[in-house]
């Protein structure tokens, strides 16, 4: 039986509704391309979002997926944000799960097991347990998923440019697709980790060798490309982000982030770049990433 379903929390997620005593108006849902530096970047940002500015009723949550789901190509990160939609708009089993379900197990013996009125140590329910896993779903978390909603959510993806992996057409038609179902699209030339450079140095004492070196962006060992081995010199971390790194790098450089990135170009179009030669495949340096924080810090219906 194939796994078919991605979204699933392998850690005791935070439940944002455990904090919040009101109706959220707006649930910043982001489906984001690295398991590690992305996903704690933004449950950090959530976690402080007092001291950043952040509206009360604005709340932001990263989509979980399995630790070993490493599928990052941007019709993957895609793909996550819609299963998302499909949970959402479902006041059942989703459609895919139901299709590979046995027969035995009845409309109304699946809508007990979700209420949780069962007994775990029935061997029927132990049993329909093992084919919930085998298939990849995450009873706990994707019913947190459908029931944890604003009055005016919005959902978004966040994406590195990565010319070496991702060709202009293909993200071009991964901006048409966001364009067309109104998600937002977040993309960073060349990859997620220059945007939290911005936090770290000043932009305009770069030289233009060291612009040309991030834009290009060789990996120079099985850990780093040349952005990525910048940011660990600097902040002192791999992939990985810690919450007191978080703290004592980042947090309080988030609007310097944010005003240096306004010097770019952040218009999606630049950023992803033009398949004329390989100098324009490679996209301009920059991120629209400050767009995340304006929407996060205004309560005003979109």
């Amino acid at each position: 039986m194939a796994n078919t379903f991605r979204l699933k929390s392998t850690t005791m997620f935070s439940r944002m509704d455990d904090d919040i005593n009101e109706q959220p108006l707006r649930i910043v849902f982001l489906s984001v391309e690295g398991n590690k530096t992305e996903r704690q970047y933004f449950d950090y940002v959530e976690k402080y979002r007092g001291k950043l500015g952040i509206k009360a009723a604005v709340h932001i949550h990263t989509l979980q997926r399995a630790k070993r789901d490493n599928l990052s190509a941007p019709e993957n990160v895609l793909e996550l944000l819609e299963e998302y939609l499909v949970i959402r708009k479902n006041d059942g089993l989703p459609e895919r799960l139901r299709s590979v379900i046995p027969q035995r197990y009845s409309e109304e013996f699946i809508n007990c097991y979700l209420r949780s009125e069962l007994n775990p140590q029935d061997d029927k329910v132990k049993e329909f347990e093992s084919i919930l896993a085998e298939v990849g779903y995450d009873v706990v978390y994707n019913n947190y998923l459908k029931e944890f909603k604003g009055k005016n959510d919005v959902f978004g993806i966040v994406l590195d440019r990565d010319y070496k992996s991702h060709s202009v057409s293909q993200m071009k038609k991964i901006a048409e697709q966001c364009e067309k179902n109104h998600y937002k699209l977040f993309i960073t030339t060349p990859l997620f980790e220059f945007w939290l450079l911005l936090h770290l140095i000043d932009i305009d004492k770069l030289s233009e060798e060291e612009l040309r070196n991030i834009k290009v962006n060789d990996g120079i060992s099985e850990k780093h490309t040349y952005t990525s081995k910048m940011v660990s010199d600097i902040a002192g971390h791999s992939k990985s982000i810690s919450e007191k790194i978080f703290l004592q790098t980042y947090l309080s450089k988030i609007d310097y982030a944010i005003s240096q990135s306004k010097k770019l170009n952040t218009a999606i179009d630049a950023l992803i770049g033009e398949d004329k030669t390989e100098e324009t495949k490679m996209g301009n340096i920059g991120t629209n990433l400050h767009e995340l924080f304006e929407l996060l810090r205004t309560d005003k219906d979109l």
